[in-house]
């Protein structure tokens, strides 16, 4: 598939999404990778946001041999020690963590995506998005050209793909859709974050390199009523999963909140404030949960 028509397809997929009303009234918070609700269940029709659905596929997922109770073939799967992946809900007026829609819940597969990726892998440029000069390792770069690419945060959407794609520090979206595709793929300290309702965050390499902390994140828009979920995300990395000796990766996606204004007539600015903190608190505890699985 042409790049152009997977970012069109990312784009009618994001704009199909955000016509859907989530009018559902009971909610609970998944978190840690953990599929037993934990939350309390909203009564109120002004619930919070969906997480974006995470997917993630291909040499980072593998068959975890020491899983021998579980419901679907999926929930036997693990990922590299080096990805971890957490989602939590957003608060809804009454106070209450949103419950995880079963269609949201977090995905593995070991299917692996290649024919996308046959362009890149011809591809004679390299891409940097956020990187000084010494932040980019010339050992990837020998025999290709610098290519000029630039994620605009509030553009339809964006496409960088190249043989080399380098990412550093902070890129921030608020696009319907953002695509990268890349033969090799290195994350620097990287945080890939966007904020746009029910976009795409589309991520495709046949090799992965991880130095230091990087994360990949979607945040829901907080909103009055009929918060829609936040953007999902898509990791492949069809042919080559980090070393042991690398740096890690967090794939995270956390649902928007009612805003105070409606809450109040449900509850009190103190009792609001009491469940953010849970809901930070929760939302900590998973990411330690996933820690200790590694």
């Amino acid at each position: 598939m042409k790049l152009s028509k997977l970012l069109a397809t990312a784009v009618l997929m994001s704009l199909a999404a955000c016509a859907v009303k989530d009018d559902k009234a009971s909610r609970v918070a998944l978190r840690g990778g953990d599929t037993t609700p934990k939350g309390e269940v909203s009564a109120d029709l002004t619930v919070g946001g969906q997480p974006g659905q995470i997917m993630v596929t291909g040499a980072i997922v593998k068959i975890d041999e020491n899983k021998t109770n579980y419901d679907e073939p999926s929930d036997k799967m693990s990922l590299n020690p080096a990805i971890k992946v957490t989602v939590v809900g957003g608060l809804s007026a009454d106070g209450k963590v949103v419950e995880l829609d079963p269609d949201f819940k977090p995905m593995l597969n070991l299917t692996k995506s290649e024919t996308i990726l046959t362009e890149v892998t011809s591809d004679t440029s390299y891409a940097v998005l956020g990187c000084s000069d010494d932040q980019v390792d010339a050992s990837y770069t020998n025999g290709l050209t610098k290519k000029q690419v630039e994620a605009t945060a509030d553009q339809l959407g964006s496409v960088i793909s190249a043989k080399v794609v380098f990412v550093c520090g902070d890129l921030k979206t608020t696009a319907a859709a953002l695509v990268i595709k890349a033969d090799t793929l290195v994350l620097n300290s990287a945080n890939i974050i966007s904020t746009a309702q029910a976009g795409m965050v589309d991520i495709g390499a046949n090799k992965l390199a991880l130095n230091g902390e990087n994360s990949i994140q979607t945040i829901g828009q907080d909103a009055v009523t009929n918060v829609l979920p936040a953007a999902s995300i898509e990791f492949n990395v069809t042919k080559e999963a980090p070393g042991d000796a690398t740096g890690t990766l967090v794939i995270s996606s956390k649902g928007g909140d009612i805003k105070a204004g409606a809450a109040k007539s449900t509850i009190g600015t103190s009792d609001q404030q009491k469940a953010k903190d849970q809901q930070e608190e929760q939302e900590l505890s998973g990411k330690m949960a996933l820690d200790t699985t590694r």
